[in-house]
């Protein structure tokens, strides 16, 4: 079912609950009105005729008969009799009608009081009278044709009235859904407009600021997220296909070159150590990639432990100079906690490594003496790890930059590299719960910061 369905019918049917409860409410309040009514209207009668026939001298049975009879007010099939406190009746208006009125409905009627009960289609109401130290009875009933007329015409109305109550209340809720889900509708057709290859499209934004158009602003938060991960997409593949590209071809072109011509010994040595230094770029871009890979797969189940992040420099230090001995790593410690407990952090220790390796053998990469910096710093509730470089220093209007895949700056375009490393870095330590922040002269070098909180 549809939504407009839906909300229609939801609709009719609340009002017509609604409806349902008020007009029983109506009907019922209204039939205990009448037979309260009816049955005061007994009372009355029974009360005159008692008053008559017993306080007033020169009124008899017969005399009092005749009054009844001649009175205009007289109820359907009328019968008021009176019975003394024996159950011996010494009156009745209506010599056809007789009443069951044992001994014993009598005597209750005199100790409790008045009382209203039913016989047949009779309504009757039995009320004690005193006079002169005596307890008389006195039973008035009728039958109340006219409060049940009234009752089937205010019934028919009831139900007549509902009835074109709900089927209005139907169509008003079909039109005002209609206009409700109006605006909805444009935004289906606008989104249907937008295909993958004009992704700049945008719906339009509304007037008021309902819900309709907090959808509609959402929608087009969404649309400017995936603009921008096709984009990073198209570029991305475009990098990896120039960073896979450069290395291939190098080592193609020489292989083929090697092979035109015998050559000496040294000199096929020299070329296979160059295609060597290819394959070790291709084999850390490769790497790279799927490290990459790895954290949009697996951000949600990384596995990790308790590992100290002053063990995990020293470690970075030892592989660094282990794979590139021209690279110096300083290693200086400031602060650090009497407790050791508080250099402990929860993290994925190969991951941790490679970001903390990556942005140190960066630092020595664009070092002019090919020198970093490491500073660990412990304070109450943090753990910073800064790496200070002494390069030619990263622009102002390129640092919001240096974290995209692939990216380099100017300065540092003319130094080999894939350009993954800080990207990798920035994911792998955000999925620490850490930041990394970089600071950069441009002249005295670049210094970025990690910092931990001593809850990750």
């Amino acid at each position: 079912m549809r939504i407009r369905s839906r909300l229609t019918l939801q609709f009719t049917l609340l009002v017509s609950a609604i409806l349902l409860v008020a007009f029983f409410t109506v009907y019922f309040v209204s039939k205990r009105s009448n037979r309260d009514e009816f049955y005061r209207r007994l009372r009355e009668k029974a009360i005159t005729s008692a008053v008559l026939l017993l306080k007033v001298e020169q009124v008899d049975s017969t005399l009092l008969k005749t009054i009844d009879l001649t009175n205009q007010d007289v109820l359907y099939r009328e019968n008021i009799s009176i019975f003394d406190s024996a159950g011996k009746e010494i009156y009745t208006n209506n010599d056809t009608i007789r009443f069951d009125a044992p001994l014993r409905l009598i005597k209750e009627i005199g100790i409790n009081g008045e009382n209203r009960f039913a016989q047949e289609e009779f309504e009757i109401v039995g009320i004690p009278f005193k006079d002169r130290g005596q307890t008389y009875t006195v039973l008035a009933g009728a039958v109340d044709i006219q409060g049940k007329t009234q009752l089937r015409k205010l019934r028919s109305i009831l139900i007549l009235l509902f009835s074109g109550l709900v089927a209005i209340v139907a169509l008003a809720g079909w039109f005002y859904a209609g206009r409700a889900l109006r605006p909805i509708k444009k935004v289906i057709v606008d989104v249907q407009n937008i295909s993958t290859v004009e992704l700049s499209q945008r719906l339009e934004p509304t007037e008021k600021p309902d819900e309709i158009g907090d959808l509609v602003s959402m929608f087009n938060n969404l649309l400017s997220r995936i603009e921008n991960s096709f984009s990073l997409q198209k570029t991305f593949l475009t990098n990896v296909s120039h960073e896979l590209k450069n290395p291939l071809t190098k080592i193609t072109s020489q292989l083929e070159v090697t092979l035109l011509n015998e050559r000496p010994t040294q000199e096929y040595k020299q070329i296979l150590h160059s295609v060597l230094d290819d394959i070790k770029e291709l084999n850390h871009l490769s790497n790279s990639l799927l490290d990459l890979a790895y954290l949009d797969q697996n951000n949600m189940s990384l596995a990790t432990t308790r590992v100290r992040i002053d063990e995990i420099i020293w470690e970075v230090r030892e592989n660094i100079h282990a794979q590139s001995p021209n690279y110096q790593v300083d290693v200086h410690t400031t602060k650090m906690p009497e407790n050791e407990e508080d250099l402990y952090l929860q993290a994925n220790h190969y991951l941790l490594k490679t970001a903390i390796q990556n942005i140190v053998e960066n630092a020595c990469k664009f070092s002019t003496d090919k020198t970093a910096t490491v500073s660990l710093i412990c304070s109450a509730g943090e753990i910073e790890v800064r790496i200070f470089d002494s390069g030619p220093g990263i622009e102002q209007s390129e640092l919001d930059k240096i974290f995209q895949p692939f990216y380099r700056t100017d300065n540092t375009s003319k130094i080999k590299g894939d350009g993954i490393g800080l990207s990798l870095c920035q994911r792998i330590i955000a999925i620490h719960g850490a930041t990394i922040e970089v600071e950069s002269t441009v002249g005295q070098g670049t210094q970025v910061t990690v910092i931990f909180s001593s809850s990750v």
